[in-house]
C-alpha cells in the first residue's frame, strides 16, 4: 500500500483507529510491566556487571541513560527531516492531515477536543502537584522527587525540541481547536505519556499487585488517545505525536532506570510490589 493510500486509510476511520489505537496501547503496557518486574526480579540493573559498592549501579544507569537519550534524540531528528524534506514520514504526515481535513466531520472533533484535554498543561500541573505533595507528606521522597524530574525534564526537552526544529504546524481552521507554537514534537503527547507512565510506575511501587496491570493498560489507552485526539484535530502531524511518544518514554525510562538504581542503593524498604 502507498503511503498516501495509507494516510487516506487512517484519515477515514479516526474512531476505529482510535479504539484499535487503544488495545494495542494498553497491551503494549502490559508488557512494559513484565518487563519491569523481569528488572526487579534480577536484582537492579547492570548489578552483576559491577562490582559490589552500590554507587556504581547508579553511575552505569546514569551512563545507560544518557546514551538511550543520544539515541532518541538522533531518531527524533531523522522524523524531523523527513517530515522537512518529503520523505516517507513526510509524505505520510502530508496524507493523513490532508484526509481528515476533507473527511473529519465536526461531532468528530468535538468529541477529540474533548478527550485532548488530557494532555492539558493545567489538567497535567495540577496532578504533579497534588501527586508530589502526596507522597512527599507520605514520606516517599525519592518517588516525589522522580516525578517532578520527570516531568519537569520533559518539559524542558519539549521546548528545546521545539525551538530547535521550528516546525510549522499543519493547516487546522476547523475553529475547533487552536494551537500555536512550533509542532515537533508534541507537548500533549510527551506530557501525557510521561505523567501516565509515571503514574502507573507509581502504583506498581505502592500499590497492591492487583492494581499494578490495570494501572499499566489504563496508562497506555490514555497516551494513545491523548496522541490520536492531537492528530485528528489536526493541531500536529502523526510525526510529531511519534517524536512526542518517543522523547517521554525515553525520559521516563531513564528516571526509573535511576529511581531503580538509587532505591536498591539506600536499601528501600521492600514495597507492596515485590509483595
Amino acid at each position: 500500500m502507498e503511503l498516501p493510500e495509507l494516510g487516506a486509510l487512517l484519515a477515514s476511520h479516526p474512531r476505529e483507529w482510535w479504539l484499535a489505537g487503544m488495545v494495542a496501547a494498553a497491551l503494549w503496557g502490559a508488557l512494559a510491566l513484565s518487563g519491569l518486574r523481569t528488572v526487579r526480579r534480577h536484582s537492579p540493573p547492570l548489578r552483576r556487571f559491577l562490582p559490589a559498592r552500590a554507587h556504581g549501579v547508579v553511575v552505569a544507569a546514569v551512563g545507560a541513560s544518557a546514551g538511550a537519550l543520544v539515541l532518541a534524540g538522533a531518531t527524533m531528528a531523522e522524523l524531523a527531516e523527513s517530515g522537512r524534506t518529503g520523505g516517507h514520514w513526510g509524505a505520510l504526515d502530508d496524507a493523513i492531515a490532508a484526509g481528515l481535513r476533507a473527511q473529519a466531520d465536526t461531532a468528530m472533533l468535538n468529541w477529540f477536543a474533548t478527550l485532548t484535554h488530557m494532555g492539558d498543561s493545567w489538567v497535567l500541573t495540577g496532578a504533579a502537584v497534588v501527586v508530589a505533595v502526596a507522597l512527599w507528606v507520605r514520606q516517599h521522597r525519592l518517588l516525589a522527587t522522580g516525578w517532578l524530574v520527570a516531568l519537569a525534564g520533559n518539559g524542558a526537552l519539549t521546548k528545546i525540541l521545539k525551538a530547535l526544529f521550528e516546525r510549522v504546524r499543519p493547516e487546522h481552521v476547523h475553529g475547533i481547536a487552536q494551537e500555536d507554537g512550533f509542532s515537533f514534537p508534541s507537548g500533549h503527547s510527551s506530557a501525557s505519556m510521561t505523567a501516565y507512565t509515571m503514574l502507573a510506575y507509581l502504583a506498581t511501587r505502592l500499590l497492591p499487585r492487583a492494581w499494578h496491570l490495570p494501572a499499566a493498560m489504563a496508562a497506555g489507552a490514555l497516551i494513545f488517545t491523548t496522541g490520536w485526539s492531537r492528530v485528528v484535530l489536526q493541531v500536529h502531524y502523526a510525526s510529531d505525536v511519534l517524536a512526542g511518544w518517543l522523547l517521554a518514554g525515553t525520559w521516563v525510562l531513564c528516571t526509573v532506570l535511576i529511581m531503580e538504581s538509587v532505591s536498591r542503593w539506600r536499601g528501600a524498604a521492600p514495597s507492596l510490589a515485590s509483595r
